[in-house]
């Protein structure tokens, strides 16, 4: 059963390495050359959005990655929320946090599914918001460092004969090993490790140990945690790169995001990295708070990273959990 003209859209980035001429030509096949619209930069992405709204789309299909998707979420966001289609997520990126939680990863099959469909079910996800741009996670730390060495893998390395093994979860591996750690075990022996303070700044907290059993709770104010880091990450989803189950407790509040900081060290973080990819783990060098804004306070420059992109360097930053920010189609 077709859907009528201009009921849903399908936004692509030219830039993403597995949005190939194939699946433009799928995309092409399953939706009117109207509502195809393909996307090259970020003047593009606000133009479509605003396209997007005019014509009152009831849904959209952005392809390209965590970035693609967020970018399309946040230009349609300086727009009314009844106003705004719902977002289908196909899987064409290298993170995919999002869409795991809603997309089979088939391009053709996701698209079929939704046309073949009388019924339309939908996630509402929360947000994280910071500096005006909304996530649905952000980090500090060693998160933001993999990335910037994975950056540097594929740029250096991903050109030769290799490149299949560099370009995806080999290159973030050998950007881990290579790379990271090696730095992180030098800053180990120097014994300048950087601290952090978190503050409640509105809402209630709480602080969850395995579970996500409630073991204490804070008000606006107040110092949730004050101590040496390896890494702080924030968001309201589970997922990180790769499927990494990061943020167990994500999805437990829609008013509130998870936040979890952590000072494992690089010998105990490899120690545990399995229970740490499934969300199994727990220890007191991991402590997970609900919290809906918080302030992080640095003694040192941080890596940070919003929704996977690398965003620079931070000694402050203020997360702000915006509740059902957006609707996700689900095609799971």
């Amino acid at each position: 059963m077709a859907l009528s003209h201009r009921r849903f859209a399908v936004v692509l980035n030219r830039n993403a390495k597995k949005v190939t001429q194939e699946v433009e030509r799928i995309s092409g096949e399953l939706v009117h050359p109207d509502d195809l619209f393909l996307s090259s930069s970020a003047e593009d992405s606000e133009r479509i959005a605003a396209t997007l709204i005019e014509r009152r789309y009831e849904a959209v299909f952005a392809g390209g990655g965590d970035g693609t998707v967020m970018h399309l979420i946040n230009q349609l966001a300086r727009y009314p929320l009844d106003r705004q289609p719902a977002v289908g997520i196909l899987k064409l990126g290298t993170g995919n946090a999002m869409a795991r939680m809603v997309s089979s990863g088939n391009v053709a099959g996701d698209l079929q599914t939704y046309i073949g469909s009388e019924t339309r079910e939908c996630v509402d996800l929360s947000l994280v918001e910071c500096e005006g741009v909304r996530s649905p996670f952000l980090g500090l730390g060693i998160d933001a460092e993999i990335l910037n060495d994975y950056r540097y893998v594929k740029q250096n390395f991903g050109q030769s004969v290799l490149k299949p093994v560099f370009q995806n979860v080999g290159g973030y591996f050998f950007g881990v090993f290579a790379r990271t750690i090696p730095r992180h075990a030098r800053t180990a022996l120097s014994g300048k490790a950087p601290v952090v303070r978190a503050v409640v700044k509105s809402g209630a907290c709480l602080q969850v140990g395995a579970e996500g059993k409630v073991l204490r709770a804070f008000e606006p104010g107040q110092l949730i945690y004050e101590g040496p880091l390896m890494i702080a990450l924030a968001g309201t989803v589970p997922f990180y790169g790769y499927g990494m189950k990061v943020l167990p407790h994500a999805t437990t509040d829609p008013q509130r995001m998870h936040l979890r900081i952590a000072d494992l060290g690089t010998a105990k973080t490899l120690a545990v990295l399995p229970s740490l990819w499934k969300g199994e783990y727990s220890g007191a060098d991991v402590s997970d708070f609900l919290v809906e804004e918080v302030e992080l306070t640095f003694t040192e420059e941080m890596p940070f990273q919003m929704g996977g992109d690398a965003s620079g360097y931070r000694t402050q930053v203020a997360f702000k959990t915006i509740p059902k920010a957006v609707r996700l189609i689900k095609l799971l």
